[in-house]
């Protein structure tokens, strides 16, 4: 993606009127910097300050590592080895050790409030305007879901006594102090309903949109593919069946059969991807946070494997547990999906078997692009909201889509609890270390069993604290339970 940078017209915050930084709004790398007096009264402007909301989500808070590695050590998938001493107290569930999205997520919001704001002022075409509409609203969806799932309930699963609400809701953009105000937090649902309505009409408005944009930019069928998962989360079953079916066909993304499974890992853009943060090269993260190297220590130079990262977080023995549990007459392991685990090396510490799905797939060490959405999560979001419909022949069904292209043999007869304890531990195996497991287990309510103690789902932690700066800033603001 060009690197159409943003200047911070707010530093931490959109919402309190904390600290603020910067006069102007957008540069136009490299002809020209625009001031926030004319920033967004061009085409050219406006296209520099939508490509600045993708660009905001590779930021190490959100998609360039803690949205994908931290729902996998917060939960039972990932473990800490301690080799650079990073994410060890996000194993333990340590209090206040957690999602720390708020400031970045609300950048991103804000950044999609003041284009959305200026679009019916701009002189564009009908297609242009509701592309960037479009755009902006599945982007604004993103970030509120991420925030939602940070520091509130799933509307599937709440604890009462300690629930404080949603998140706080901005919908327009904010360039001064004056314009600053102080919400409260909402309800659950309204959030939910609110990131639901910003989706319909991002379907709305990218129905024109080329499909060939996909999947580094939003499209109809990423739209969708979002709606069903956050439908999924907020209980809309049949809405989340609808959503997916819709993606399915929507021509963006390609299921992966068996024989070309794996590869798709090794290539730059995923072939099953809906929706992807793309990473050029002068965007790299580099050797302490990247995904590579948090989740490996393997790096191949030419025909050489030699130590690179730094291997922050493996799998745990549960895990790989469950990806071995299948197996032939003579013992080998069924599941293709165990191939994309490998054995690192020995240079930051003890070799650990480790995840391989993020290798420098662009060409370059700590270079990978990162998929959001990928096709199959449509299959198992319509198995599970197949099952919460009673619909158990066609949650069976597409369970098996998933297991047979993983070179495991069909499910036939599974009711109940068992049929949906098995679509559970597809989503495992399937997303594993791509950010799903900790809000699965959130959203279904259940405890996380794992090494040094387990985390009941009663317990506080499972939500993450708002940072203190702005329950300071804003006396409405209620900070989660017991921080």
């Amino acid at each position: 993606m060009k690197i159409y940078m943003f200047k911070r017209a707010l530093a931490t915050t959109i919402l309190t009127g904390g600290l603020f930084a910067c006069t102007s709004l957008v540069d136009v790398k490299p002809k020209t910097a625009v001031d926030s007096g004319t920033a967004l009264t061009t085409q050219e402007a406006v296209n520099a300050a939508v490509n600045a909301v993708y660009d905001a989500l590779q930021s190490t808070d959100l998609y360039g590592r803690d949205l994908i590695a931290l729902p996998e050590v917060l939960s039972d998938n990932g473990r800490a080895t301690n080799n650079s001493s990073r994410l060890v107290a996000e194993y333990q569930n340590q209090p206040g050790n957690h999602m720390i999205n708020w400031t970045q997520d609300y950048y991103g919001i804000n950044q999609a409030n003041l284009v959305l704001d200026a679009l019916p002022k701009v002189t564009l075409t009908d297609a242009q305007r509701n592309s960037y509409m479009g755009q902006c609203l599945f982007l604004r969806a993103l970030m509120y879901f991420d925030l939602m799932k940070s520091y509130a309930y799933m509307p599937t699963a709440v604890i009462n006594d300690y629930n404080r609400g949603g998140v706080p809701l901005a919908l327009t953009g904010v360039l001064t102090l004056q314009q600053v105000e102080f919400p409260s937090r909402p309800t659950i649902d309204a959030v939910y309903t609110q990131i639901l309505a910003d989706l319909t009409t991002a379907i709305d408005k990218l129905g024109g949109t080329a499909t060939s944009r996909g999947p580094v930019y939003a499209t109809k069928g990423a739209a969708q593919a979002l709606y069903s998962r956050v439908a999924l989360y907020a209980g809309k079953y049949q809405e989340s069946a609808d959503m997916a079916t819709s993606a399915l066909t929507s021509g963006v993304g390609v299921f992966q059969s068996k024989t070309t499974y794996i590869a798709g890992w090794r290539t730059a853009v995923n072939p099953e991807s809906m929706f992807e943060i793309n990473f050029q090269t002068n965007e790299n993260i580099g050797v302490n946070t990247s995904l590579q190297t948090t989740f490996t220590t393997l790096v191949t130079l030419g025909n050489t494997a030699q130590t690179g990262g730094f291997g922050d977080v493996v799998p745990t023995v549960a895990l790989l547990a469950d990806l071995e549990s299948e197996k032939d007459a003579s013992g080998n392991v069924l599941d293709i999906r165990r191939q994309l685990y490998e054995l690192g090396t020995k240079g930051r510490g003890a070799q650990n078997i480790e995840t391989t799905k993020f290798l420098g797939k662009n060409g370059t060490i700590n270079l990978d692009n990162v998929p959001v959405i990928r096709i199959s999560e449509m299959y198992l979001n319509r198995a599970e909201a197949y099952y919460r419909l009673g619909k158990e022949a066609d949650a069976i069904k597409d369970l098996n889509t998933i297991r047979t292209r993983c070179g495991l043999a069909e499910k036939t007869g599974l009711t109940g609890a068992t049929l949906l304890d098995e679509i559970i531990k597809q989503r495992r195996l399937e997303f594993a270390f791509e950010g799903h497991r900790f809000w699965d287990l959130k959203r279904l309510g259940r405890d996380i069993v794992k090494l040094p103690t387990n985390l009941p789902f009663t317990d506080y932690r499972v939500l993450a604290r708002i940072p203190i700066s702005e329950i300071n800033n804003n006396r409405n603001l209620k900070q989660n339970y017991n921080y």
